[in-house]
């Protein structure tokens, strides 16, 4: 199986300004912990229908190295896991300053997987 990749839609909240959300949430985005074989980008759209919209894309290597740590979806399930959003958890209690939601934690999400041959 190929990549698996998470797609998490930011909304900001009334007021937030765009610049100072991209300042923080890179910088916050920085101090997570790596996690072997994930990736967590910050994207904002510049074109289309999500123009100006915030999105972070969190590209997994495969569903195994996801389910290594995340099997059902959170954090909890797994020591390593627990370990990892022990640090992040407080983080993202930050985000709500500037978003309305957290994907996986108080809103939905989705994991998508490549489908390869």
């Amino acid at each position: 199986m190929g990549k698996v990749y998470g797609l998490h839609t930011l909304e900001l909240g009334p007021g937030v300004n765009g610049e100072e959300f991209e300042r923080f949430a890179t910088q916050s985005i920085e101090q997570w912990p790596p996690l072997p074989g994930w990736r967590f980008t910050l994207l904002k759209g510049d074109h289309g229908d999500q123009s100006g919209q915030y999105l972070i894309l969190v590209e997994i290597e495969s569903q195994n190295v996801r389910d290594r740590v995340s099997p059902s979806g959170g954090f909890e399930a797994i020591e390593e896991g627990r370990q990892w959003y022990a640090t992040v958890g407080p983080l993202l209690e930050h985000w709500q300053r500037y978003v309305t939601h957290i994907p996986g934690v108080d809103a939905p999400y989705t994991d998508y997987h490549e489908l390869t041959d």
